[in-house]
């Protein structure tokens, strides 16, 4: 969906045009741009434990990375079938980095209320996630185009970087606050990504179950 927008677009073309040529003089490859982009995805787990602050800032380099890895891969016609894989794989243990280092940073940092909500809350989250792009990929192999929904992985890392952010800023200027000091503003960004992601894969699974069911009624006997 957000590569669909105006911003969307108007941002994929700035990458284009600017990091793309510029990592491409320096002779950098897609699969150096993913692993680096791991590599931030794995410090959200202490920048998480430390501040939602931190936590957002990586989670959102770590995406930024992430687009303009698939940008150079396609602009200097390199994208292959294993660095599409690896790059599937790395974004899986990218979502589970994010979602543990704000595990730990609820175990650090108790709130007063909802504090056992926490942990069923961002399973559900990381296995919308995980649903959500498992769905893509295996109408994909079946030779469909699946990207419905509004919670796909742009959209996740977006919600979850600038949630983090506005919600560590909160704190910041409202500590006397019992909404801001629970995390309220965070809870409720986790719960919108927990419900979106699982409405975002039943959309998926449905349009694929009903596109097979339609190719299987046109096919002739």
């Amino acid at each position: 969906m957000l590569r669909e927008s105006r911003v969307g677009r108007r941002y994929l073309k700035w990458i284009e045009e600017v990091p793309v040529p510029f990592l491409s003089q320096r002779s950098l490859k897609p699969n150096h741009l993913s692993i680096t982009g791991l590599i931030f995805s794995l410090l959200s787990i202490p920048a998480y434990s430390y501040s939602l602050w931190l936590g957002g800032i990586s989670v959102l380099v770590s995406g930024a990375i992430d687009t303009v890895d698939g940008c150079l891969a396609r602009k200097a016609n390199q994208q292959t079938p294993s660095g599409a894989f690896l790059d599937s794989i790395l974004d899986r243990y990218s979502d589970f980095f994010a979602i543990f280092g704000i595990w730990l940073y609820f175990l650090f940092n108790p709130v007063n209320i909802h504090q056992r909500l926490i942990t069923p809350l961002l399973l559900l989250f990381l296995t919308g996630s995980f649903l959500v792009s498992y769905s893509r990929a295996r109408g994909e192999g079946l030779g469909l185009s699946v990207s419905l929904g509004y919670f796909g992985r742009a959209e996740r890392v977006i919600t979850l970087g600038a949630g983090s952010l506005i919600a560590d800023l909160l704190v910041t200027f409202f500590p006397a606050q019992t909404w801001a000091s629970d995390r309220l503003f965070f809870i409720a960004i986790l719960l919108l990504l927990a419900v979106g992601t699982h409405l975002t894969a039943l959309r998926r699974i449905l349009f694929v179950l009903k596109s097979l069911d339609k190719l299987s009624k046109d096919r002739p006997e």
